[in-house]
């Protein structure tokens, strides 16, 4: 009266391992904006990735630091903007080209 439990064959337990590997993500095959142009011809699907080196600088608007951190940013494949990043000269002191005399 109670059949017994079907077992699973090797080839079908090798088709279930290769649905599972199918469904792992693949990783980010490139690194940084201009490796997926020179791959693609085009930057359409890219998609900055959002790591732990993605912090915020303080660094002015226009200042060699800030042209130095979204150089880095871009070679790094981060976005370009940082939602914390410095957005006004408020508290900035620099110094002035002007003569005291």
């Amino acid at each position: 009266m109670f059949e017994e439990p079907m077992k699973l064959g090797d080839a079908e337990f090798e088709v279930e391992e290769q649905v599972v590997s199918d469904a792992v993500e693949e990783p980010r095959r490139h690194r940084n904006v201009f490796d997926e142009i020179q791959e693609t011809g085009h930057d359409e699907d890219f998609i900055p990735a959002i790591t732990d080196e993605f912090c915020p600088t303080d660094a002015p608007a226009g200042s060699p630091a800030k042209v130095q951190v979204l150089a880095e940013r871009v070679r790094k494949g981060l976005p370009l903007w940082h939602p914390e990043d410095r957005v006004s000269y408020n508290g900035f002191i620099g110094a002035s080209s002007r003569s005291h005399d």
